[in-house]
Formats: C-alpha cells, sequence, structure tokens
C-alpha cells in the first residue's frame, strides 16, 4: 500500500483533488462566473442585433436604389435649388443695378414662357391638319392600307 508520507505523491495529489473539490463547490465562484458569462452574452447579443439592423438597413437602401426610389432631394429639386442659389450668387456679383438685372431676368423668363407656349400650342394640333411631323400614314399597324 501506499505511504502517505510528507513528500509522497499520492498524498500531494489527494490535497489537490481536495481543493479542486472545494473550488468547484464554491457558491460565489459560480455566481461571478454566471454573472460574467451573461454579461458577454447580453454583449455579443447587442453587437449581434446593432450589426443585423445597420445590415437591414444597407439591404433597403440597395433595394429602393434598384428600384429607382430616392430618398431625400430628388434631382429636379436639386436642379431648381441649384438654378436659384445660381441666380441669386448672380444679381449680388452683376457689374449692373438691381433694375437692370431684374430687367434682363424678366426679359428672358418671358422668353421662355413664349418658347413653352409655341411649343404647346404646335403640339396640340389636329393631326390631320397640322405638320407633317404629325400626320399619319395610310398603312394601319398591321400591313393593310386604311380606308
Amino acid at each position: 500500500m501506499a505511504t502517505f508520507g510528507r513528500g509522497s505523491k499520492t498524498k500531494q495529489w489527494a490535497r489537490l483533488a481536495m481543493k479542486l473539490g472545494l473550488f468547484l463547490t464554491d457558491a460565489k465562484l459560480w455566481s461571478s462566473i454566471n454573472n460574467q458569462l451573461r454579461d458577454r452574452a447580453d454583449d455579443i447579443s447587442d453587437a449581434v442585433r446593432d450589426t443585423y439592423e445597420e445590415t437591414s438597413d444597407r439591404l433597403e437602401d440597395a433595394r429602393a436604389a434598384i428600384r429607382g426610389e430616392r430618398h431625400g432631394m430628388g434631382a429636379f429639386t436639386s436642379f431648381v435649388i441649384g438654378i436659384g442659389v445660381g441666380i441669386g450668387a448672380g444679381m449680388l456679383l452683376a457689374p449692373v443695378s438691381g433694375e437692370e438685372a431684374r430687367s434682363v431676368i424678366r426679359d428672358k423668363a418671358m422668353g421662355i414662357k413664349n418658347k413653352a407656349m409655341d411649343m404647346t400650342e404646335s403640339g396640340t394640333e389636329d393631326y390631320s391638319t397640322g405638320p407633317s411631323r404629325f400626320r399619319t400614314s395610310a398603312t394601319a399597324p398591321t400591313g393593310t392600307t386604311g380606308d
């Protein structure tokens, strides 16, 4: 049989096993380990949730871009705002008086309005009496001649 002397290996192993048993049955130790594991699991859960939300937002933005839907200002709105800023800067930096600048702008706007009115009037004429570019051919889409 083994002897349990002061320096024997069996005695050292027995002491180690008893210390390990006491260590593993300590309630404070298990409570501390559980709290740390729970905290880390919550941190991981928060990180995963944040990553998921960010990815979902990016995918939704990509879907909207593919469909042609835009968020925020559209191209036309940006264009109109750019025109307004340009006119304002032009009026501030123009070498002519304010009255002359307003007169020039008014004349240009009226010219554009008149051109637009002429274009809409010529586009609404009857096909049979209108310009040649609006006349229909005598051939129907099926290849047969019309009445």
